[in-house]
């Protein structure tokens, strides 16, 4: 407990302004914010950022300013793009862009190279892109209820990736073969396979 003390302590120290990329336990101790107003009055202490639920059509600008985010939730908004600064935000681990209106990955996704946990279930996404290849660190990816057709050979590349939700998505028994086959460490949760073919 002491230890825990003395840990964020030091984090509330002038040297905590420097720091960008949080690890876990860090990261779960910072307070959430929920209104860009709050966050903008020191853009750079914020780490954690909640506007679910907020019936955004677009992406507030002033996020971009906050450096420092490593969680976003943008869950059951009316997003359908995200602008091109979006890939500014390096240090992001966990995003959640669930319950949009997204018709595709957003490129500058890829770009979040330290991100662990990406959440797009319930958009109506229609592939995932090469690019998706970049992200290393991820472990979860839930791309739950979209009209996926496309997955690209660089998913072989996400050697860190333990879960991927493909749920309410038809697919036929060769397809989801092939995908667990890009993604053999990752626990695949299919649907029942469709007779889409007969």
């Amino acid at each position: 407990m002491r230890i825990l003390v003395l840990f964020v302590a030091c984090m509330m120290g002038p040297l905590f302004a420097h720091a960008q990329l949080l690890d876990r336990l860090a990261l779960d101790s910072m307070p959430t914010f929920r209104s860009v107003e709050r966050a903008m009055k020191d853009p750079l202490a914020v780490y954690r950022l909640d506007l679910s639920g907020s019936k955004l059509k677009e992406l507030p600008e002033e996020i971009r300013q906050m450096h420092n985010l490593n969680h976003l939730d943008l869950g059951n908004n009316k997003l359908k793009v995200m602008p091109e600064w979006f890939k500014e935000l390096r240090y992001m681990q966990e995003l959640r862009l669930s319950r949009n209106k997204l018709e595709a990955f957003p490129l500058g996704i890829c770009e979040m190279v330290h991100l662990k946990r990406l959440d797009m279930s319930r958009n109506v996404i229609e592939g995932v892109p090469p690019c998706i290849g970049k992200l290393t660190e991820l472990f979860s990816l839930d791309l739950w209820s979209n009209d996926l057709v496309d997955f690209p050979e660089e998913m072989e590349q996400l050697e860190a990736l333990r879960f991927l939700d493909l749920r309410a998505i038809q697919f036929e028994v060769p397809e989801m073969e092939k995908i667990q086959n890009l993604v053999p460490r990752a626990k695949v949760h299919f649907s029942q396979p469709c007779n889409c073919g007969n």
